[in-house]
């Protein structure tokens, strides 16, 4: 089976604000490796591989994800899980093996204080690229837990963290990348439908 049909099949079941999260984590990581200068090869695999990196939280309750109110440190605990439960999900599938790490390490940290400890160039470099898109994202979209970032405030605390939290040269990269592309404080992630990003060269 194609890749694209069988990532298609695995996000049909997804609710609509985890396709919606995904497809633009998808969007942006593309964007920021295509300005950083990754091949084409790995920028295909990082497209897919972003469109599946949340897909263990389709295994957790959604109330435990939306929640408005603090975690409780179970709760917390059980929300790291998605990534251990998205690898376990599909590790048995033939055709994605080349995606599990960036499902996997995703929540890595720079500075290895991530859910793996994996830190610096130990962490797959496609995965570093996710974890920034996943927060952008998760920063410039409204959230029952939080409010929503402008887009400078977003790049602002990308900043901030380069080289802590994030991969500082994917980081730069990204930022270079929206001050030569985008002229408002709109990006066009944020216009997705579902299945458009499978219009994406990848």
């Amino acid at each position: 089976m194609r890749i694209e049909k069988l990532v298609g099949i695995i996000l049909s079941g997804v609710s609509d604000d985890l396709y919606t999260h995904s497809c633009n984590v998808c969007s942006i990581s593309i964007k920021i490796a295509q300005h950083a200068g990754l091949s084409q090869q790995k920028i295909k695999t990082l497209g897919y591989g972003a469109l599946l990196h949340d897909i263990g939280k389709s295994c957790i309750d959604e109330r435990t994800l939306n929640k408005t109110d603090r975690l409780t440190d179970s709760e917390f605990r059980l929300i790291k899980t998605h990534t251990t439960l998205g690898k376990k999900m599909l590790e048995h599938i033939e055709g994605v093996g080349k995606y599990l790490p960036l499902i996997l390490y995703h929540h890595e940290r720079w500075d290895g204080q991530g859910y793996e400890g994996l830190s610096g160039d130990g962490i797959p470099e496609l995965a570093s690229i996710i974890t920034i898109a996943d927060a952008f994202d998760a920063m410039t979209s409204l959230r029952s837990y939080q409010k929503k970032k402008t887009m400078f405030d977003a790049l602002t605390e990308l900043n901030l963290n380069k080289g802590t939290q994030f991969a500082p040269q994917f980081v730069e990269a990204f930022e270079d990348y929206l001050m030569i592309h985008m002229k408002g404080s709109i990006l066009p992630h944020s216009k997705i439908k579902k299945f458009q990003v499978f219009n994406v060269p990848l």
